[in-house]
């Protein structure tokens, strides 16, 4: 792979999914291969076993590598989600360069002092995202709210150790449900300004919440998918990974069905006595929909009425993504409990094959290597003109 290139490696509670891809002039990402695991070691948010974590990301990385028939990427970047990261608002206030007048330079300094305002040796900064500047005037000065992700240093390390131990030396570790929203933000349907974003996967709900088209809070809640899986597993008396199967088969189904007698054949090899009611499937996975996205609400409830009682404004919409936040009841149960337009988003610019809610976290991180790259590049033709002028003026060029 060439430098371009980027690994984007998805940690969830049931697989490691990784992308091979490269964002184009154009902002379409292009994909050269995928690859799966199994996840260990990770449950619901939670690191319980860093070496076995470590040794499932680097048995994604090799699927991807030989279905991409390449030996080494330029940039590697891991996404996390769940309750390992804390997030907070912080405000940064610097004088601008020129007075009246803000650059995104002066947008990165109070950035920066935004982050010194709350520094703690115990955590890593891995996002600074400004929520809203005011109007500078001259002589004022300039001030900017953020909001800022974080994860303990030692977690951090240990896990760049483990992964470095198994041959994979990491750019840099993202948080997931962020990334995931800000890669899709300029991609929404109907462009709104005030939004609340949910990918929920099998094991944990991540939320960004946005205001003036800025994110200006986040959160993750342990659920998702996982629990109505489990639920099916008691129900039905199957395994995993067949309780999976039937999930995914009643998805594909219409809630119309409900009080119609309809019998669903649910066996798979081996079994012969899953001939399931669709009503009972209904309850048992409804229910627990239901209260997924109840505790989603409850949890995000006063941060909308403050929203609203301090800004006047409302939310638009609802987007959902994931794994989980693909299922059709979970789009109808948020636009009943939330009472607002709910809409499931997918990444529209993949290749038709990747189009699919769960791949919204690794098309996020792409686009978040891709602009880090940038960016760097951009800094390196800085300082090069800066090498170059000084040399001029030395040569008297």
């Amino acid at each position: 792979m060439d430098k371009k290139t980027i690994l984007a490696i998805d940690v969830g509670t049931g697989m490691v999914k990784v992308l091979a891809g490269r964002q184009e002039a154009d902002g379409r990402v292009e994909l050269l291969g995928s690859g799966a695991a199994p996840t260990a070691g990770y449950a619901r948010g939670f690191v319980t076993d860093i070496n076995a974590l470590a040794h499932s990301i680097r048995q994604a990385v090799d699927c991807v590598v030989m279905a991409a028939d390449c030996q080494t990427a330029g940039s590697i970047y891991l996404g996390i989600s769940g309750s390992m990261f804390t997030a907070q608002n912080s405000v940064g206030i610097v004088a601008p360069a020129s007075p009246g007048t803000v650059t995104g330079a002066d947008v990165e300094r109070a950035c920066k002092a935004a982050v010194f305002a709350v520094a703690n040796d115990e955590y890593e900064v891995l996002h600074v995202l400004p929520a809203k500047e005011n109007a500078a005037q001259p002589g004022a000065a300039l001030e900017v709210k953020t909001h800022i992700v974080a994860a303990s240093k030692t977690l951090l390390q240990n896990l760049t150790n483990a992964l470095s131990g198994n041959g994979i030396r990491v750019s840099g570790i993202v948080a997931g449900g962020i990334v995931a929203a800000e890669g899709m933000k300029n991609e929404l349907p109907g462009q709104p300004s005030n939004y609340i974003f949910i990918d929920i996967g099998a094991g944990s709900a991540d939320i960004s919440v946005y205001a003036d088209g800025r994110l200006f809070s986040s959160a993750s809640l342990p659920l998702g998918g996982d629990y109505i899986t489990s639920d099916l597993m008691q129900g039905l008396s199957v395994g995993r990974a067949h309780a999976e199967e039937i999930k995914r088969y009643y998805s594909r189904l219409s809630p119309n069905l409900r009080n119609q007698g309809v019998i669903l054949d649910c066996n798979d090899y081996g079994t012969t006595d899953k001939h399931i009611p669709f009503d009972f499937l209904y309850d048992i996975i409804e229910s627990r929909v239901d209260e997924i996205v109840t505790l989603v609400y409850d949890d995000l409830k006063p941060l909308m009425d403050n929203h609203l009682s301090d800004h006047g404004q409302v939310f638009e919409s609802v987007y959902l993504t994931g794994g989980c936040g693909a299922m059709p009841s979970v789009a109808a149960c948020a636009a009943k409990v939330f009472q607002i337009h709910t809409e499931t988003v997918k990444p529209e610019r993949l290749a038709v094959e990747y189009v699919h809610p769960a791949n919204t976290v690794c098309y996020g991180i792409i686009k978040h290597g891709a602009k880090v790259a940038a960016s760097e590049l951009a800094t390196e033709r800085s300082a090069w003109n800066v090498f170059v002028h000084k040399a001029k003026r030395l040569l008297k060029i």
